[in-house]
Formats: structure tokens, C-alpha cells, sequence
């Protein structure tokens, strides 16, 4: 599929990439049917956020599930679903508190992944989350 893919501060290219495939438990690969460039974006292009070159850009995509892990319960082929840009795990102490902003294990070492950060992938054509994004409160069905 075509991505538009990080090349450097301020510079991005249009690329084939892969198609996503499920290669862990816990995988939903997705057919993406729309993204977008938001904020986030923005700042990789400017070079704020430590990106690295042959990071796909776009995030936050709405697309048809083609494959679900055997881990995963939510969804099924078919269903539509959008990944949000709110990453977190879902069992670390600050997200049973509620403070998903602030999970512990999404971003090891970083300062939580409220609106995504840079290098958040892989996303592999953008039809696969980053790891642990796909927990049952983040992958939001849709309408049938």
C-alpha cells in the first residue's frame, strides 16, 4: 500500500510498503480505510520528537479488521474499528487509577503515551499497532 513515510526533519516521501500481517497473539491487521496527518505528525516532520527515518506517518487510522490474533476477543475479520492515539496497557498501577496518560508500560522509560510519540511504531503500513495497543479498551469497534 502507499504511506507516506518520515525521510528526514521536514522532509517525507510517498512509499509502497507492506501490507501489516499478523505475526503476534495479540495482532489485528488492518485493511486501513482512511488516515490522516494530525498534530503529532507535525511535530515528527519538524524533528521534535526523535522519528526516525522510514517511519510511516499517520496514526490514528479507521479501517476493516482482516485477521485477529487468537489472544484477541473483541473484534473479529469484518468488524470496523479505529486505533486510537491514546496508548496504554490497561493493568499498570496508574492506568487501575484511572491515569492512563501516565501508564507505566507503553513507553518504558518515556513519560507515557497520551497523544502517541515519536517512533511509536511499528506500524508497518499503518494497518498494524504498536505493541500493546491493542488491548480491549483501545481498539474501538464500530458500526457494523
Amino acid at each position: 500500500m502507499k504511506a507516506v513515510v518520515f525521510a528526514g526533519t521536514r522532509e517525507v516521501t510517498v512509499q509502497d510498503v507492506a501490507d501489516a500481517a499478523l505475526e503476534e497473539p495479540t495482532d489485528v491487521p488492518l485493511r486501513v480505510t482512511s488516515s490522516a496527518i494530525c498534530g503529532t505528525d507535525l511535530h515528527m516532520y519538524d524533528g521534535r520528537t526523535g522519528a526516525t527515518p522510514e517511519l510511516v506517518l499517520g496514526h490514528e487510522p479507521p479501517g476493516v479488521v482482516e485477521q485477529a490474533g487468537p489472544a484477541i476477543e473483541l473484534v473479529k475479520p469484518g468488524d470496523r474499528v479505529v486505533i486510537p492515539t491514546h496508548l496504554y496497557c490497561g493493568v499498570c498501577v496508574d492506568c487501575a487509577r484511572g491515569l492512563s496518560a501516565d501508564c507505566l508500560r507503553v513507553r518504558p522509560g518515556g513519560f507515557g503515551a497520551a497523544y502517541g510519540y515519536g517512533g511509536m511504531g511499528p506500524y508497518r503500513g499503518a494497518g498494524r499497532a504498536p505493541p500493546g495497543a491493542l488491548r480491549r479498551r483501545q481498539l474501538h469497534p464500530g458500526p457494523r
